[in-house]
């Protein structure tokens, strides 16, 4: 039995009801009141009110002695919320990209390089693939030559424009009429390079207007001439 269950029992016996009777007078079926003593049938709570009413229970107790009487119910835990280790996997696929990169260039370490490209301040800012053939970059030392990236358009007039990559082997002399990466009054530009008597040299620009400067050969350091030009779209 039911703690309700018991105070209905109780409370129609002391009435001197019958089962049927105290169902007839709720209006309820003699069997549902039967179920309800014994506890095999959980009632509303304005069903358990009614009865109780019926039988004259001073303080009627409610469907809550029911629940009561149930064992308590153990929640789960609240699951915690799952993060994925964002920085995590993208420094792992990071690395692992830079080893899966590194043995293939190890595969093809003499077919070919990593060049650096340099800007004007001379910072590493990328690399390129580039193909070694008998042992050289157009002529020069693997390790020697680097990619210039042109950072304006004063070279337009012969077709070179801002973006635009040259390949730079080593020099250290002027090559008359070459393209030439020089440090210039402590600049480091690509200007075409033309000899004059007195040792003296003519640096060429070319934007909208063709221009040009003439210095003593000593004030200018030649760090390489531009072979190839390889325009980024």
């Amino acid at each position: 039995m039911s703690r309700l269950g018991d105070t209905i029992r109780a409370a129609r016996l002391k009435a001197k009801l019958t089962e049927k009777a105290l169902g007839k007078k709720c209006g309820l079926a003699e069997g549902f009141i039967r179920d309800v003593e014994s506890g095999r049938r959980i009632v509303s709570d304005d069903q358990a009110q009614r009865i109780l009413k019926v039988l004259g229970v001073a303080n009627p107790v409610s469907t809550e002695l029911e629940v009561a009487a149930e064992p308590p119910v153990k929640l789960r835990p609240k699951p915690r919320a799952y993060v994925l280790p964002v920085e995590e996997q993208a420094e792992n696929a990071r690395k692992a990209a830079e080893e899966s990169s590194d043995a293939w260039l190890d595969a093809l370490g003499g077919v070919v390089k990593r060049v650096p490209v340099m800007s004007p301040d001379g910072l590493v800012i990328d690399h390129m693939l580039t193909p070694i053939v008998g042992g050289k970059i157009e002529g020069g030392a693997p390790d020697k030559v680097l990619y210039y990236r042109c950072p304006d358009d004063m070279l337009r007039g012969f077709r070179v424009h801002a973006g635009d990559l040259l390949l730079t082997v080593p020099a250290a002399k002027v090559e008359d009429g070459a393209l030439m990466l020089v440090d210039f009054r402590g600049e480091r530009v690509v200007r075409k390079l033309l000899k004059l008597d007195g040792a003296r040299v003519q640096l060429q620009a070319f934007d909208h207007e063709f221009t040009a400067v003439v210095a003593p050969a000593a004030e200018v350091k030649v760090l390489g001439r531009c072979v190839t030009l390889t325009r980024r779209l």
